[in-house]
């Protein structure tokens, strides 16, 4: 019996090295994708990327792009991912021509692999994402526009209370501002976070614990649902820093579950349309709208709705402050249009958001701002599960995901030119540039938030 069991621990050893020396030979040799240029490392293992993303805390975005320095415009990244630098590609890979897929393995990222963002399936996005979009279109926002400017008029009115010397957290001022808005909208029940002092309770430290999570997330899917299942005082007592991301998740679930229970007012009684509400009485299969499933997207919405929105008005705010001359431009242009228009204004009646749309100084300022905040910074990949997709002389093997990152293109020397100064005049001096505006990716699963 003992003779056996050693022999036993003498060849588990030996098995387990040769699955790693069989496994190493098919992904370094006989791979379809061996052919592709890149280092040898990630090509091995996703431990390459587990060490820029998790022990460099967010840097393998960065490496890629020394990556392509050194290989090429086309780089295996990962023993299954291919990742392209060519900004005039973006259109083939994540454009609406042919189905696309998402990538299984960014699909749990940050934990709800149920919300339309992280959808696998192109026909289960396309119902997913049908059921959402009606409420972002331009029609909508505009019956929306009196509870957005009431939100505005409040923080306006929260700011104008700072007195000299004091210093405003203009960042977090604005996350405030967007979070009220966008709870507001799904769920008709503001989180209230501009009545907060110095804005000090808002959403920032849930959702940044949420991205550094989902770094580690990426490699090790059970973390989510096993946050999901831990009660909150045995995360606060042994894992404090990551009970925002419990405490979020729960909540956004304990909304959508007062909603259907009728708690959260009823449709008939709710004074705007919301997002939730009208979600839950569509004609979505059961399945679709259970409290997990719109959990899930509740976290979606709210996180895009909130963070990128705050983040591009801070950098916006940041350089209108320091390069006084673009101020009194934007001014300028806005002072004309208001005696222009044919519809006096005032505080009490503002211009149109369709008004504001037409000024092109104004779209040139929130495109730089958008350029420059970037919102995602990481790749997405996509597979085309029905046909090779073809770059330049590669032919890339259908079902590979392929992954391009919209930051190379939004800081591309050759397109922007001096691509980290803020300059709003870029866009009206070149308006092919408008090609290049990729911060809302493309195709049937762009960014809602385009509108």
């Amino acid at each position: 019996m003992a003779s056996a069991a050693t022999t036993l621990l003498v060849i588990s050893p030996a098995v387990f090295l040769l699955y790693l020396l069989s496994l190493a030979i098919r992904r370094l040799i006989f791979s379809p994708l061996a052919k592709f240029p890149g280092p040898r490392l990630a090509a091995l293992s996703n431990w390459y990327e587990f060490y820029y993303d998790v022990n460099l805390q967010g840097k393998f975005t960065a490496h890629i792009q020394q990556l392509h320095k050194k290989y090429g415009p086309i780089v295996r990244i990962t023993p299954t991912e291919l990742h392209i630098d060519d900004p005039d590609y973006f259109d083939t890979l994540y454009g609406r021509s042919g189905r696309r897929d998402k990538s299984a393995y960014f699909a749990g990222r940050f934990g709800g692999a149920s919300d339309s963002f992280s959808t696998i399936d192109h026909d289960v996005h396309r119902m997913r994402r049908k059921a959402i979009s009606p409420f972002f279109s331009a029609a909508k926002i505009t019956d929306f526009q009196p509870v957005i400017r009431a939100k505005i008029d409040k923080f306006c009115q929260t700011i104008s209370s700072y007195h000299s010397g004091k210093v405003i957290p203009l960042s977090r001022a604005w996350m405030a501002l967007t979070t009220d808005i966008i709870t507001e909208y799904a769920f008709a029940k503001s989180y209230n976070q501009l009545s907060s002092p110095d804005f000090r309770d808002t959403l920032h430290e849930a959702l940044v614990a949420i991205y550094t999570t989902g770094h580690f997330a990426l490699h090790f899917p059970i973390v989510f649902p096993i946050l999901d299942r831990l009660p909150e005082w045995f995360v606060r007592a042994t894992q404090p820093d990551v009970l925002p991301v419990v405490g979020l998740r729960k909540d956004l679930a304990r909304r959508i579950r007062e909603i259907a229970q009728g708690i959260n007012k009823s449709h008939a009684t709710v004074s705007h349309p919301t997002i939730f509400h009208e979600l839950l009485g569509s004609d979505l299969p059961p399945a679709e709208t259970t409290d997990t499933r719109l959990g899930d997207e509740a976290q979606l919405i709210i996180a895009a709705g909130l963070i990128t929105t705050s983040w591009a008005l801070s950098v916006a705010s940041f350089h209108l402050i320091d390069q006084p001359a673009i101020t009194a431009r934007l001014r300028k242009e806005i002072l004309s249009s208001q005696s222009q228009s044919h519809a006096p204004t005032s505080r009490s009646r503002p211009l149109d958001w369709h008004h504001l749309q037409t000024l092109p100084y104004l779209t040139a300022i929130i495109h730089e701002s958008i350029r420059l905040s970037h919102g995602i910074v990481t790749r997405d990949p996509r597979i085309a599960p029905d046909t090779e997709l073809e770059y330049r002389e590669w032919v890339i093997p259908r079902g590979t995901p392929v992954s391009m990152t919209t930051v190379d293109i939004l800081m591309n020397e050759d397109i922007f030119t001096d691509p980290t100064v803020f300059r709003p005049e870029r866009w009206l001096e070149r308006p092919e540039l408008e090609r290049y505006f990729v911060p809302f990716g493309k195709g049937s699963r762009q960014c809602l938030g385009i509108k």
